[in-house]
């Protein structure tokens, strides 16, 4: 079958996206004939150097999921020029891969794809599509026919299989790992089968985006993804992660390397790898194996990843992850306090992580630490632990990254699932949950003061640390107008049209309180700003 794997636009664009390069391979072996789109990157240089902006800077994240804004990306890059392009590849099959900034211009290509072909099968999958974040509101979508909740290989495998013996578009084939849209119903198909020996997946061919990566189209020119392993060997209250990786596996240390050895053979300026997994450190035999295969054949690559903190990463390990490359990770900390790491179930001692750090930087490597503020438990004098630890850490931290959402309340998490257990209050909104220690406008203000830390620290300006939150305003408008504090919401849109990204979406909001407020003027003038749009 033809099948048209695309990537709509979310927010970064650091490298041809691993997903698209790795399925692509993996149904061409199968037989199939297979299409990739990075919509996500074609956008990018279709539009203005104003608009660019919303790429790469990583502060821009929620912007994505505002409706004007995309709108106007869809406009401004020629969106339909792309999708008669997709159509025209004669593909039977359409697969979206989705994280949360992808979701809007995802519906928007689906959407028009389905109007103008409609047989055409609509899948999506990735993060997005696991049942603990939007399986059912995408497959309760008229334009999405199937939606994998989990591992797509061996499910997508049986899928087209099946389709390929021919289908009624209004009556779909079932198939495990799938919810399925039959005569407008929603059909959960069972779980899929997963891949238990991931060396025994293809290496990713990247022939596709091969004249983007010779003309340097990407923010990181000299950079691939690789996968290592899937799951985690943790099981933190709050992550949904590794519920969709039901179960850890990695890549021997052999095969990490071949992949390694393929994609420098075939673009010689590639010299970093992203390994995408969860954790570079899951299994440290694995890890130490593959610096050996590295410094052994005298490679010279550059390499990164995330990381847990574990007692037993030695000085002497972090040493030779040095030698073979190693120039980054990132330390999944989140607090610096011990009682809200115990409730998270983190699964470390939080006076090991100092030690760690000290011997991570002795040995060359850069590292950032990943932080939340909020988490249901933590209470003020938490949050101080916090920046204490902040302050500690100061001399051997490169970077912080403090989650821009604070704290989310993912579907199907122990934490989404037991509530009681930490003080929660209002679990229905996964951003705007309450529990007896905070809410929402407190986590946003301990946010705001880990970042004022972090700056009057000299830790740099990145992603998650900013002096201004871009669109802060529209965040707390969107937040009071949910839980019907209307003054208070018509104070932050206000506040919102003055300093930041305008959408129809903020006079719609202001006009619904004109009415609840009974304030005729100020819906007067709304109305005629939302008609000027």
């Amino acid at each position: 079958m033809k099948i048209s794997l695309i990537k709509a636009p979310w927010w970064v664009r650091y490298c041809p996206p691993y997903i698209l390069a790795y399925f692509s391979t993996y149904l061409r072996q199968l037989g199939h004939k297979t299409f990739c789109f990075d919509l996500n990157n074609l956008f990018y240089h279709r539009c203005s150097e104003e608009n660019k902006k919303y790429w790469d800077n990583r502060d821009f994240y929620s912007v994505w999921e505002n409706n004007t804004f995309t709108d106007t990306i869809l406009e401004v890059s020629s969106a339909d020029k792309f999708i008669k392009e997709i159509i025209e590849t004669g593909s039977h099959v359409f697969v979206f891969d989705t994280h949360t900034p992808s979701v809007n211009i995802s519906y928007a290509v689906a959407q028009k794809i389905k109007q103008l072909k409609h047989d055409a099968v609509i899948v999506f999958f990735g993060h997005k599509s696991a049942k603990t974040q939007m399986a059912y509101d995408f497959a309760s979508q008229p334009f999405i026919d199937y939606v994998c909740y989990g591992e797509a290989d061996i499910p997508l495998k049986n899928l087209l299989e099946k389709l390929e013996k021919g289908f009624d578009i209004f009556n779909l084939p079932v198939c495990e790992g799938f919810l399925v849209k039959q005569n407008g119903n929603i059909t959960d198909c069972g779980p899929g089968e997963i891949v238990k020996d991931l060396d025994t997946l293809p290496i990713p061919d990247y022939a596709d985006f091969k004249e983007d990566i010779l003309n340097n189209k990407y923010s990181q020119p000299n950079r691939l993804d690789l996968l290592d392993s899937r799951g985690c060997v943790n099981a933190c209250h709050f992550c949904y992660e590794r519920l969709f990786w039901p179960k850890y596996r990695i890549m021997s240390a052999k095969r990490l390397f071949e992949q390694v050895v393929k994609h420098i053979k075939d673009f010689p300026q590639i010299n970093y790898f992203y390994f995408n997994g969860l954790l570079i450190n899951g299994n440290l035999k694995v890890l130490e194996g593959f610096c050996d295969l590295v410094i052994q054949n005298n490679i010279k690559i550059s390499w990164a990843g995330q990381a847990i903190v574990r007692n037993d990463m030695t000085f002497e390990l972090l040493k030779k992850m040095k030698q073979a490359g190693c120039g980054w990770v990132g330390y999944g900390i989140e607090s610096g306090s011990q009682k809200v790491l115990n409730a998270m179930n983190k699964n470390f001692d939080i006076t090991k992580a100092l030690p760690l750090f000290k011997n991570t930087r002795e040995a060359g490597i850069s590292f950032q630490i990943n932080m939340m503020c909020g988490f249901p438990v933590e209470t003020e004098e938490d949050f101080n632990e916090t920046l204490k630890f902040l302050k500690l850490a100061r001399p051997y931290v490169n970077s912080i990254l403090a989650s821009q959402s604070f704290f989310t309340l993912e579907k199907c998490t122990y934490i989404k699932n037991n509530p009681q257990q930490f003080g929660i209050t209002n679990a229905e909104h996964h951003l705007y949950w309450k529990s007896r220690d905070n809410d929402y406008p407190v986590r946003f203000e301990r946010y705001e003061r880990l970042c004022k830390l972090a700056l009057e620290l000299k830790y740099p300006e990145t992603s998650g640390i900013s002096a201004v939150k871009p669109d802060k305003w529209f965040l707390l408008g969107e937040y009071y107008f949910y839980d019907k504090d209307y003054k208070k919401a018509k104070e932050c849109y206000d506040k919102s049209i003055e300093t930041e990204f305008k959408s129809k979406e903020v006079y719609e909001k202001l006009i619904v309180i004109a009415e609840k407020l009974n304030d005729a003027c100020s819906k007067a003038v709304y109305v005629g700003e939302l008609n000027k749009m």
